[in-house]
């Protein structure tokens, strides 16, 4: 591949582990710049807990799967739910008293049951190795907020663990307009996830950017290994997925290579020729 690409990268599970990007994609993701490609990430995090330092090492981002689009530092997109839905669906979730945050591009809204387990969590976090960019749990205490009134807060996505009843029944209750996808802590028994709004996905991010920048869906590359993931590969010029992800997901990708603890970008990177 001589002309140049788009490359969208999903953040857990692709291009960080734990939160931890390896020293080998730090390295690689300045290759790819280097030889005059885009990089972006493209999560479903929300811009407030991803760190700077791993925004500097990309040329923009993909948050909240695809309600929040940034490139160069140029907003092109912020999308949340409605006020009223908002209000609705953190309703739904105090009743049901499983730990969740809502999740805005300027912060993390949840009970303060949440955000003190968020910050006992970063306490024991312990720094990556050497030549890594970013701190996992410490970013998700940072950007943690209580407030007042959690009915009245404005948001673009929600995370919810351990609920009593499945996450896709949580999201039913909530409005046909919500959506439900299991998240990088599910245990596979349904009850955690992500909600999200169906009219939105990380596919459009990508074809927003693409157009932005004045290139085709077919110049850009996707990278990914989580359901979230499956509309962005499927509308890729180039879809590569990592090994160990969802059957679907790995059907949809045109190569597969390892997760990040054995540097699969790399691979990708050298046989899709960016390097």
């Amino acid at each position: 591949m001589s002309q140049r690409r788009v490359v969208f990268l999903d953040f857990d599970g692709t291009l960080a582990d734990h939160g931890v990007v390896p020293a080998a994609h730090v390295e690689v993701l300045a290759r790819i710049r280097a030889a005059g490609h885009t990089v972006l990430l493209s999560t479903g995090r929300p811009a407030s807990i991803v760190e700077d330092a791993v925004l500097e090492l990309l040329d923009g981002a993909v948050c909240s799967a695809g309600a929040h689009v940034t490139v160069d530092g140029e907003l092109l997109r912020d999308d949340l739910f409605p006020a009223e839905l908002a209000r609705h669906a953190a309703e739904v979730l105090l009743d049901l008293g499983a730990p969740f945050v809502l999740e805005a591009p300027e912060a993390i809204y949840c009970p303060q049951p949440m955000a003190d387990w968020l910050r006992a969590r970063a306490r024991e976090a312990v720094p990556g190795p050497a030549g890594s960019v970013g701190g996992g749990s410490w970013a998700l205490a940072r950007a943690a907020v209580v407030p007042e009134d959690l009915t009245a807060c404005s948001f673009a996505k929600i995370s919810l663990w351990q609920s009593p009843i499945p996450v896709d029944e949580v999201a039913a209750r909530i409005g046909d307009q919500v959506g439900a996808l299991p998240n990088s802590m599910s245990r596979g028994d349904g009850s955690s996830g992500e909600l999200h709004l169906r009219s939105i996905d990380k596919a459009d991010g990508l074809r927003q950017v693409a157009e932005h920048l004045g290139l085709t869906v077919a110049d850009t590359i996707a990278v990914g290994d989580g359901m979230n993931d499956l509309g962005m590969l499927r509308a890729a010029g180039t879809a590569v997925a990592i090994q160990g992800a969802p059957a679907v997901v790995a059907e949809a990708a045109d190569l597969v290579v390892p997760g990040p603890a054995e540097g699969g970008l790399v691979l990708a990177a050298e046989r899709l020729g960016l390097v």
